[in-house]
Order: C-alpha cells, then sequence, then structure tokens
C-alpha cells in the first residue's frame, strides 16, 4: 500500500526465498504458548521450562517469557464476547489473488467478538522494532477479513478496537478504536492499492512503511530510490559523501516538526547504516585493506555450553552437587501470584518499576502523560521513541 512499485522491483531481483531466523522462530514458539492459554485456560507461567520446536530451532520457554506474555493474555481475558484464536481469515476479496491465482489471507491471533465491539488482538514478540496499532495496516486487513467472515453473522457491533501486544518494545503496541464504517472504507482504500501494484511501470516511494521490511531495500543499488531518501533524513545528497569531512545538521536548528519526523524513521535510518557497514566490511574482507581501513578479528564473543546437558553429564562424573552446577533464582511476583492468587503477596514486598515515557501517536488509546509530570528532567538516554 505504500509503495506501488516495490512487488515488481523485487521480483525483478530473483532473490531466493527467505530463510527463518531464530527471531521469527521464537515469535512462532511465543505465538503457541499464547494460542495455547488463550484457548484452554492455561497460564503462560505453566509453560515454564517447557522446550518447543519451531522453524528448526528449539527453545526452552523462561520466566521472562512467561512474564513478558502474561499481561496480553490477560488483557484479551478481561472481553466479553466469543473468543476466537488462531482464525485463518481471508483476504482476497480486498488483494486479489495471488501470482499463482491462490487465494491470500492471514492468521487472527486473537478475536473477541461482543455485543457493543469487535476486539482484534495480535502478538508482535520482537524488541527491536516498535509496532504501533494506531493506523495498522495488517490489523486493519485483517479485520476488514475477519468481520466479512465471521463477526457480521453473530454481532451488529459497530465498533472496532484493534490491540498490538508487543511486549518486548516498550515504544511499540498500543489500542486503536475506530468504527465499522471506518473499516469499510479502508477496505476501498486496500483494493485500489492492490490494483496498482499490477502496474509493470508503478513507481517506487520510499517511506519508513514501505521500505522497512522491502528486500530491495536490503540489497545494494536496488533502490536507488531509497538511498536517496535516506541521505535526505540527514540533509546530505550523494555529493556530500565525497568530502573528506562530512559534517551533519546541528540539531538546534532543526525544526520540530523534521526532529519528530526523523526520530520516527531513525530504526529506519540505523538499519541502512548498518547495512552500509556490512557492504565495506565484505568489500575489505574480500579485497584486503582499501580506503585507509583494514579488517582485523573482534573480541570473542561470551563462551557458552555446546550441549548443557552433555556439560551437566560431565559435572556431575566429577561429583558435583546441584547447587555448585545450577544457579537459583526467586521466582518472580507474577509466578507467586499463580500459586497463591492475585493479591495475597504484600505490596511491601513488589517493585512495580517505573515505566520509561515513549512516543506513540496521539490517537492511541492510552492516557497521556500529564504536563509539568516528573518525566520532564529525565536524560534523553532513558528515553524511548
Amino acid at each position: 500500500m505504500a509503495c506501488a512499485g516495490a512487488i515488481n522491483r523485487v521480483a525483478k531481483l530473483n532473490l531466493p526465498e527467505e530463510r527463518s531466523s531464530q527471531a521469527a522462530a521464537e515469535g512462532t514458539a511465543a505465538h503457541w504458548v499464547r494460542e495455547t492459554c488463550l484457548e484452554f485456560g492455561f497460564e503462560a507461567h505453566d509453560f515454564v521450562g517447557t522446550i518447543i520446536r519451531a522453524d528448526g530451532f528449539v527453545f526452552e520457554f523462561d520466566e521472562e517469557m512467561a512474564d513478558h506474555l502474561q499481561y496480553g493474555i490477560d488483557r484479551c481475558r478481561e472481553f466479553d464476547g466469543t473468543m476466537f484464536v488462531e482464525v485463518w481469515v481471508n483476504t482476497t476479496q480486498w488483494v486479489g489473488k495471488d501470482d499463482e491465482g491462490n487465494d491470500q489471507g492471514g492468521t487472527v491471533d486473537c478475536a473477541i467478538v461482543g455485543e457493543e465491539e469487535i476486539v482484534i488482538s495480535d502478538l508482535k514478540f520482537g524488541s527491536g522494532i516498535p509496532v504501533q496499532a494506531v493506523k495498522n495496516k495488517q490489523l486493519r486487513i485483517y479485520a476488514l477479513a475477519f468481520w466479512n467472515q465471521v463477526a457480521r453473522f453473530v454481532s451488529n457491533a459497530q465498533r472496532v478496537r484493534i490491540i498490538i501486544d508487543q511486549p518486548r518494545n516498550a515504544a511499540g503496541g498500543g489500542e486503536w478504536v475506530i468504527t465499522l464504517d471506518e473499516l469499510l472504507a479502508f477496505g476501498d482504500e486496500v483494493s485500489q492499492a492492490a490494483e496498482a501494484t499490477r502496474d509493470p511501470n508503478a513507481p517506487c516511494t520510499p517511506s519508513e512503511s514501505a521500505c522497512l521490511w522491502c528486500r530491495a531495500s536490503k540489497e545494494d543499488g536496488a533502490c536507488p530510490e531509497y538511498e536517496a531518501w535516506n541521505l535526505d533524513f540527514l540533509g546530505l545528497t550523494f555529493d556530500d559523501l565525497d568530502a573528506d569531512d562530512l559534517t551533519l545538521p546541528d540539531s538546534d536548528g532543526i525544526t520540530p516538526e523534521r526532529r519528530r519526523v526523523i526520530n520516527a524513521h531513525a530504526h529506519v535510518i540505523r538499519k541502512w547504516l548498518d547495512r552500509m557497514h556490512a557492504g565495506e566490511i565484505g568489500d575489505v574482507l574480500e579485497n584486503g585493506p582499501q580506503h585507509g581501513v583494514k579488517a582485523v578479528a573482534g573480541r570473542n564473543p561470551p563462551r557458552k555450553h555446546v550441549d548443557p546437558e552433555n556439560s551437566e553429564s560431565w559435572l556431575r562424573k566429577r561429583g558435583l552437587a546441584d547447587d555448585k552446577i545450577f544457579t537459583k533464582k526467586l521466582i518472580s511476583p507474577a509466578q507467586i501470584d499463580k500459586v497463591f492468587g492475585k493479591g495475597v503477596f504484600p505490596k511491601s514486598l513488589v517493585d512495580p518499576g517505573h515505566p520509561k515515557p515513549v512516543l506513540v501517536p496521539v490517537e492511541d488509546e492510552r492516557a497521556a502523560i500529564l504536563h509539568g509530570s516528573d518525566y520532564e528532567n529525565l536524560d534523553a538516554d532513558d528515553l524511548d521513541v
């Protein structure tokens, strides 16, 4: 929807199919636990210690993952209505069929259909890039398909609540409410955008949402529009890169509006800079020292066990007791609530922590921090954007 020419541009690159990453597999594991809890009434901490295999990777579900997931599980249970978990929905009516002529669709993590409101909740377990609920295109398309396929037959609700549960990124997630009429009008926008991608001469229009996951933005020279767009954020041109002394604009001279745009796109700029750095290292490794730099071996990462079970067996054969082999950790307040029930453990023994202020769209359902609060004196290093 953000770049009509992206599909054609990526197709021309003829890139190999992307392999699943460990981060993606971890998300799959987290989704399985969340789904099982919502479907059968478990709590996330019931799965601590469980070995989960996903996409060729193996994970041990731990207390930290359980803590992250439990809030979103509890939030879904707060709504009245009929709950649907892991529902595949058909989006073909709006996006059309794929290149092979097959229907297209996606999976709704959790939906609750009430008399007044339809809730669509989606888990984003990644920690790197914040995902906002406000105006989220993916969730609106899923909400459209779910309403068309399920909700309209069992409810006359005229309001839709979209929830993004992103527990490992404080700047991500949130809730956003729209009317059913607004959702249906958005469906027309989707259909028009999908049709635009079928134009073989559709232009590439770089933006944060368009380039974030586009494979053309990750290939050197594949998208000149993307390269120029990144330089524009820094107030530079390609010619500026040839200068011996590269000077960035003074931050004091940047307007608040442009600062907001730069901050909103910071992660895109960082990814672009990381790719530039990786490309330079690749050139030096292949061709030797050049342009005044050479490649050397960096510091070794922390050592780890190849197979924890084999290491444990080796230690036990040498007479080490459990207290010498394993470290102990006190169960978390969330786990204590699971044992004794909520409200039993003394509040005086719990440090609730202090959330950092984060920037989200003004339409987000979360309450804004009052002006003049204690947050205003925080150092910049304490802020998430």
